[in-house]
């Protein structure tokens, strides 16, 4: 009677390979005169080490093996059907009650189904427990010679990072992605997302990183004359994604700092290894090379603290639009704000309901409060607040020239998204062609089975065309958006009188959030009095303007309105400070401001320490005292008379904050800052 034979091969990854395992078992059936079916040559890709994993062409042997269709299964070596003595065993006693015998090659051991060779069983019994005590050896020998190399100066695995390459077993930075590293680290910090970064990379046909290790494995595998790999996947078709992203903009290897972690193998632990707790680590390797740096620590740095801001806004979804809420820092606690709604509904200047809100204020089961100086303010008074220091601030910088750097940047963006829609359309129109070509082969058919391949290519196509339809309108509109705020910018360039430049940006709401994003990098919120916050806005070109804004309602002799002159309504007493000099320093213990004197601005103040009230003195009596109106970002333009009814004296006798903010213009128009 002819044997009906299979073999069973497995390798642990798609750069491993069968073919020596298959080649031997052939050669072995050949020596015996038998024969096997190609189709009972089952291979399978994946690992012998994870417990419960589904092994698909293992399951086929075993559906044939049920159902008679064969009775003698070759491996090369029992770690090909388990690597745990108990799982073996197991699996062995499964194939004998089906009558199926079994050949280990490695071994050269035969297991009979009919238990007439008790010395097999007996040596089975004996190899598997020696084959699973060689596994950790060859396990913890193997962690060894990778400490060994990574101790003489050689790859660790990290030169497969994306931007590095193995040259003569050292890690060196890869010429021909060091570029791409640095442009992904950059745009990321200049504002794109991930998911932009990687919409430009796939439009401009940039390799992803798992092309290029493809890539590298069969260049090497034709170096040593193997066949090239079949992959189920199409190479050429591998995308960017931004799960590729996050890896490397996490990985410190860019700034030169390698860092490899080797633990304790434990080859027979059925739990995966990103799951393991409490693993025992065997060696430890950090060291900086400052030859494998490709981007800078500060770059590094913004890229980071972006990626910090992301996970903790993560379920940010807005319904009302606001204009500072992601700037926003706690001086007191270091918490993000969130915005909400204020229990306090009445409709006087104080009123609308949205409100910014320390987040360590929030007091919850499920997240106790942790701030109790945190700030919880209206959204018109912060608003208002940080755009009449941001105007002031534009009178100390070269907007022109910096709003030419910020239309020219737009105008890359444009660029780079006109190349993502023909990209999208490109794709579009050869997913058309194919649904076509699938409508033509199918409709010569005459069947039932070909009408729902129709219907169902139907409705694969109109998905995809909806998909792609919807990505082009939307970035066609992102495209106009820009051309919006590139007309904007040029139209203040052409403007040369700051005032009215000034004017101009707070009276488009599209082009306050464009000049506060393009500038702004945090506002610092502090309590410095009981009823006053203190607010500090720093500029991302190293400028820092100080505010003040009061917590409750303000009084009368801290308001001003004159309907000459407030062309935006009631304005409020409040601190307008240049701090760029770095001359006012601020404790949060002690509620303290000092002054060191050394500023080319504030000659009339003395030097010393102050409290709120001692402060604000001195800045009055000085003269420096500055006012703010109102902005609602999000119902800009709903409310901008609502003063007009309000019992508000024209003007104070002893201090006319608008002249002195058009006095502050002047000052810091004169070419010292």
């Amino acid at each position: 009677m002819e044997r009906k034979v299979a073999i069973y091969c497995r390798v642990s990854t798609q750069q491993q390979t069968t073919d020596r395992q298959k080649e031997e078992l052939l050669r072995f059936v050949s020596d015996n005169q038998w024969n096997v079916e190609e189709e009972n040559i089952f291979v399978d890709v994946i690992s012998g080490f994870k417990k419960g994993e589904v092994r698909p062409c293992y399951s086929r042997m075993i559906e044939q093996v049920e159902q008679g269709n064969i009775d003698t299964i070759l491996f090369s070596e029992f770690s090909r059907l388990a690597r745990n003595a108990t799982d073996l065993l197991n699996q062995v006693t499964f194939f004998k009650e089906y009558g199926v015998e079994m050949y280990f090659q490695k071994q050269n051991l035969w297991l009979k189904h009919d238990g007439s060779d008790l010395g097999s069983t007996i040596m089975l019994h004996v190899l598997a427990v020696m084959s699973s005590y060689e596994i950790e050896l060859f396990s913890e020998r193997s962690l060894s010679g990778k400490i060994t190399k990574v101790q003489n100066g050689h790859g660790g695995g990290d030169e497969r990072a994306f931007g590095y390459m193995n040259d003569n077993k050292k890690i060196v930075i890869n010429p021909d992605e060091r570029d791409i590293v640095k442009r992904a680290f950059e745009m990321y910090a200049d504002g794109y997302s991930s998911i932009d970064i990687c919409e430009v990379f796939n439009s401009e046909n940039i390799p992803s990183p798992y092309v290029n290790r493809l890539n590298s494995f069969i260049e090497m595998r034709k170096r040593k004359g193997l066949d090239v790999k079949q992959y189920k996947f199409d190479i050429g078709n591998l995308k960017w994604r931004p799960s590729s992203l996050n890896r490397m903009f996490h990985n410190e290897l860019y700034v030169g700092r390698r860092k490899i972690v080797y633990y304790k193998p434990d080859p027979t632990n059925p739990v995966p290894v990103d799951k393991r707790t409490n693993r025992e680590i065997i060696y430890e390797y950090s060291e900086h090379v400052e030859a494998l740096r490709i981007i800078s620590d500060e770059l590094y740095q913004r890229v980071q603290n972006k990626l910090s801001n992301a996970h903790y806004n993560k379920n940010n979804a807005v319904k009302h639009d606001n204009l500072l809420k992601h700037l926003m820092k706690c001086g007191e606690c270091s918490s993000n704000f969130s915005v909400g709604k204020s229990v306090d509904t009445a409709k006087n200047y104080v009123g609308g309901e949205r409100t910014y809100k320390c987040y360590g204020r929030v007091n919850r089961k499920d997240k106790p409060q942790t701030c109790k100086n945190g700030a919880e303010v209206r959204q018109w008074k912060m608003d208002g607040l940080v755009l009449q220091l941001s105007l002031q601030m534009f009178a100390q910088i070269d907007i022109e020239s910096s709003n030419s750097q910020r239309i020219e940047k737009l105008n890359t963006e444009i660029s780079e998204k006109e190349c993502i829609v023909q990209s999208k359309r490109d794709i579009l129109q050869n997913a058309e062609g194919e649904y076509r070509k699938a409508l033509k082969r199918l409709s010569r058919i005459d069947d039932e089975i070909a009408d729902e391949l129709i219907l169902a290519a139907k409705t694969e196509y109109d998905e995809v065309k909806r998909k792609l339809n919807d990505e082009i309108v939307n970035l066609s509109r992102e495209i106009i958006s820009n051309k919006v705020i590139i007309n904007n910018l040029e139209k203040l360039n052409a403007n040369p009188l700051l005032k009215d430049r000034m004017n101009e940006i707070r009276d488009d709401k599209l082009l306050v959030k464009t000049m506060i994003n393009e500038y702004v990098e945090t506002v610092y919120v502090y309590r410095i009095h009981k009823y006053w916050l203190l607010v500090i806005v720093c500029y991302k070109g190293g400028e820092e303007m100080w505010g003040t804004i009061k917590s409750a309602r303000y009084k009368k002799d801290e308001m001003f309105f004159d309907p000459l002159l407030c062309k935006y309504g009631v304005e409020f007493q409040a601190w307008l400070l240049n701090n760029t000099e770095k001359c006012f320093s601020y404790d949060k213990e002690t509620h303290t401001i000092s002054y060191n004197g050394n500023s080319e601005i504030y000659l009339e103040f003395q030097k010393g320490t102050y409290d709120y009230t001692a402060f604000d003195e001195m800045v009055k009596r000085t003269e420096w005292i500055g006012s703010f109106p109102f902005f609602d970002f999000e119902k800009e333009g709903e409310k901008k008379n609502f003063s007009k009814n309000m019992d508000i004296q024209p003007i104070n006798n002893e201090i006319n904050w608008q002249r002195h903010n058009d006095l502050l213009l002047e000052r810091l128009t004169r070419g010292k800052h």
